[in-house]
């Protein structure tokens, strides 16, 4: 796989700050249910889940983000889980 390339799964939980995506009006933390790829040419992806929050108005609802690539690529952003962990070294069976 190319350096950089976004690997980004259904059941990982991201964590964005407000500058990590697209026409963001606060940082955002969801469980990613699709991964919708765009063309190279974009600096962003477009990403589904459910939001976690502390907010019980927020926490659960259905969001869709256009996270930027170069942000998904930075550490601590993206926290795999276990069923998407299977197979890397280091991982739990």
């Amino acid at each position: 796989m190319p350096d950089g390339e976004v690997q980004v799964c259904p059941g990982d939980l991201v964590a964005l700050r407000q500058c990590d995506h697209l026409d963001a009006d606060r940082p955002v933390r969801l469980r990613v249910e699709e991964v919708w790829p765009s063309p190279e040419w974009l600096s962003w992806v477009t990403l589904h889940g459910r939001e976690i929050s502390e907010d019980p108005q927020r926490h659960g609802t259905v969001v869709a983000v256009r996270a930027y690539r170069d942000a998904l690529c930075r550490p601590g952003i993206v926290t795999r889980s276990a069923a998407n962990n299977q197979g890397e070294p280091g991982a739990s069976p």
